[in-house]
């Protein structure tokens, strides 16, 4: 019995090389994936890489705002991370600028919202739901079969895996997509019937739409990077010279926008401070935009109502002015020239300011919409002057809609 119980301790304590080695590697195997797990969760996030403006964010796992209210979401920082099912807004002359696991790079556009709806760091999907606004989009090759990169909108899903996209997303209108390098595969909401968008190409994707058709984008239309204005503004400011266009060259395009028919004011602001400089410009640029719409009014009733009596005309004309004070506010800066004297400090912006066609075209039907049957005379050119509108937001979308 001692002999055995000796041979017993012998065989358990003397395992073979070969089996210890076999059972460190499988406790390393185990381990390294166990850390590769933790790494994988840690590094499926977003990063914050550049902010100017006012941007909000929503946290979902914190839950201390209220989804549907920009106004309670905290303000975005400098590198913080972004998570799946998070939210990012810019708010007016805002811009935020994100980066994913993978190194690609996403510009947050003025007025624009988007939900992180699923993060990757490696195979498998990325997507950004664009809810509303612009972004520029600088997404690294896929390597492999498994990884892509998504940007979703209300009536299109676009499929990057590598290449630089612009999208822009407007309620109610539709989507529009310009590609520059390499293909993307683009198709209306809820269908899987995609459209390639290659080199230098665009597509328009609205409401209802069955299919998505590709076609060339515009030869002067000068394609967006996904550095911030104030970065892009900032490398050049060098004095009173050229920043990104010269006075007049911001006047040649406010005479472009007026004559498709798209309202815009130009506004001047000089401070010591870029931001304040900027402010003082945009509210002269409003103002500006304004008296436009007020022409633009006059104009329209003119060439449309021309053949109604005089109680009508000023009911059409009142109805439209007292809505066009909203519109205003609602209005975006489509561009800036910002400039800088060092020796005095004093920062100089022009703001070039622009009514959305789109809302130019539903302010003018809600007041059709309104009026009574006594007015009746003044609907029958309704249709003309809105396929006139139709075209302004046409050459908007082709031409202006980025700056």
């Amino acid at each position: 019995m001692r002999t055995k119980r000796s041979v017993s301790r012998v065989v358990v304590g003397r395992i073979p090389l070969s089996l210890r080695i076999i059972a460190v590697s499988v406790l390393a195997v185990v381990a390294f994936a166990g850390f590769a797990a933790v790494f994988a969760e840690e590094g499926s996030v977003c990063t914050v890489k550049g902010v100017m403006g006012t941007v909000k964010v929503f946290s979902a796992k914190e839950r201390k705002a209220d989804r549907g209210n920009v106004a309670t979401w905290p303000v975005a920082r400098l590198n913080m991370t972004l998570r799946e099912s998070d939210m990012v807004a810019t708010l007016a002359e805002s811009e935020v600028r994100i980066e994913t696991p993978n190194g690609s790079e996403v510009r947050l556009r003025e007025n624009t919202v988007v939900e992180v709806a699923a993060i990757a760091g490696g195979a498998g999907t990325t997507k950004l739901k664009v809810n509303d606004g612009s972004v520029v989009a600088n997404v690294k090759k896929m390597t492999g079969s498994g990884g892509s990169f998504e940007l979703e909108t209300p009536t299109s899903l676009a499929a990057i895996r590598g290449t630089t996209v612009e999208l822009d997303s407007r309620k109610g209108v539709g989507t529009t997509v310009k590609t520059f390098d390499g293909t993307v595969q683009v198709a209306p909401a809820g269908s899987k019937n995609y459209t390639p968008v290659g080199h230098y190409s665009m597509t328009e994707v609205a409401p209802g739409q069955k299919s998505a058709k590709a076609r060339a984008v515009p030869g002067f239309y000068k394609q967006k990077t996904t550095k911030l204005l104030s970065e892009e503004e900032t490398a050049a400011l060098t004095g009173f010279r050229r920043v990104i266009l010269t006075m007049a060259e911001l006047e040649d395009v406010r005479a472009r926008l007026e004559g498709d028919g798209i309202a815009c004011g130009v506004g001047v602001g000089e401070a010591t401070d870029e931001m304040t400089a900027r402010k003082v410009s945009s509210d002269a640029a409003r103002t500006e935009l304004a008296k436009a719409m007020s022409t633009q009014v006059q104009r329209i009733s003119e060439s449309y109502a021309q053949n109604v009596n005089k109680e009508a005309k000023k009911i059409w004309e009142e109805g439209v002015r007292q809505i066009t004070d909203v519109s205003v506010r609602g209005s975006s800066v489509h561009t800036t020239v910002t400039q800088l004297n060092p020796e005095k400090k004093v920062f100089k912006v022009y703001s070039l300011m622009i009514m959305q066609p789109w809302r130019t075209k539903g302010l003018f039907a809600n007041v059709m919409d309104k009026m009574g049957k006594e007015e009746a005379e003044l609907r029958v050119k309704k249709d003309d002057m809105m396929n006139k509108m139709d075209g302004a937001i046409r050459a908007y979308n082709t031409k202006y809609h980025d700056r």
